[in-house]
């Protein structure tokens, strides 16, 4: 999902020109992606600026998450940090990213400007979540195999897997003494 999203837009701006041409529906647009800028201003043609490329960091964090997921079926022990590490890192550059967003919304003050979340931005969001689950999966201690069989589990262990001990009552109604003799 991040690898996707670092390739499509992230934030669309609209800011329109003045109150008399808004009726006119005159308005500047950007879109912002994770490696530049491209206005669009009506009757004209559209201007690609670059920018700088936090494109780079969101790959690098999917390089990351990927080298963790094969080193955790490789080595759980080791795999599991660095899965962890990747989805810290990769949240990193996602608020980074984020942030840009809120940039534009306060360098204007919010006047006549429209700041939208493109579904670039949406599929990063979706990543870090995703990648974070992963680092809790990863973290969790694994299963033994051992208790997955029955006989295995029942084998040496005076109690059973769950954990409570079933206890036997006595009954209800004493027995009557046998009778002794004389």
């Amino acid at each position: 999902m991040t690898a996707l999203g670092a390739f499509l837009p992230l934030f669309r701006i609209r800011q329109s020109f003045g109150p008399v041409q808004r009726f006119l529906d005159a308005q500047l647009t950007v879109t912002e992606t994770a490696w530049g800028s491209s206005f669009d201003v009506p009757g004209q043609e559209v201007a690609e600026q670059t920018g700088s490329p936090v494109g780079v960091p969101l790959l690098l964090a999917v390089a990351v998450l990927v080298a963790g997921a094969l080193l955790a079926f490789l080595r759980p022990d080791r795999g599991r940090w660095v899965v962890a590490g990747g989805a810290v890192f990769a949240a990193g550059v996602v608020v980074t990213v984020g942030m840009d967003g809120i940039g534009w919304s306060v360098s204007t003050g919010g006047e006549n400007l429209d700041v939208t979340l493109a579904p670039g931005m949406w599929l990063l969001i979706g990543g870090v979540v995703a990648a974070a689950a992963a680092a809790v999966l990863a973290c969790l201690p694994g299963r033994r195999p051992g208790w997955a069989d029955p006989a295995v589990a029942y084998a040496d262990t005076p109690t059973p897997p769950s954990g409570v001990a079933i206890t036997v009552l006595p009954p209800d109604e004493p027995e009557e003494p046998a009778d002794r003799g004389p």
